[in-house]
């Protein structure tokens, strides 16, 4: 599996034959998982990136801070959270709908035409073993 440009439905297969105990995970293959945040007892959706590079530079210290804020202080469109975080609407709005097709953040409809950024995933994991096996 090439880690760089494989697809996640490429990833999604393997992991499901994995799972079905249809083929096993080379110890130079990366496993992507995420916990995802609780609502009303319920996870929610699931991460996915085209590749583990997309993956880190999804989740840059930057937007790490961006989801921090929405998690914490809630706001309730796209217009506020640019105002809190400083940013402007158009490049939050943007990171916006990448963190949303990557499954970490949802956007509901708001008051009239406003999104309302709500975080989805609470840890994304990611593993590399870098080593051979023995």
């Amino acid at each position: 599996m090439s880690h760089k440009t494989d697809s996640f439905e490429d990833f999604k297969a393997m992991t499901l034959a994995v799972a079905r105990r249809e083929r096993t995970v080379g110890p130079d293959e990366p496993r992507i998982w995420c916990e995802p945040v609780e609502e009303d007892g319920v996870g929610r959706g699931e991460v996915r990136f085209r590749s583990l590079e997309a993956g880190a530079k999804l989740l840059s210290a930057k937007n790490r801070e961006l989801l921090r804020t929405i998690a914490t202080r809630h706001p309730q469109s796209v217009s506020e959270l640019a105002a809190m975080t400083g940013r402007a609407e158009q490049n939050v709005l943007r990171t916006l709908r990448k963190l949303s097709t990557a499954g970490i953040v949802r956007l509901d409809r708001g008051e009239g035409r406003a999104c309302r950024p709500v975080v989805t995933a609470r840890k994304v994991h990611f593993e590399i073993d870098l080593l051979p096996e023995g």
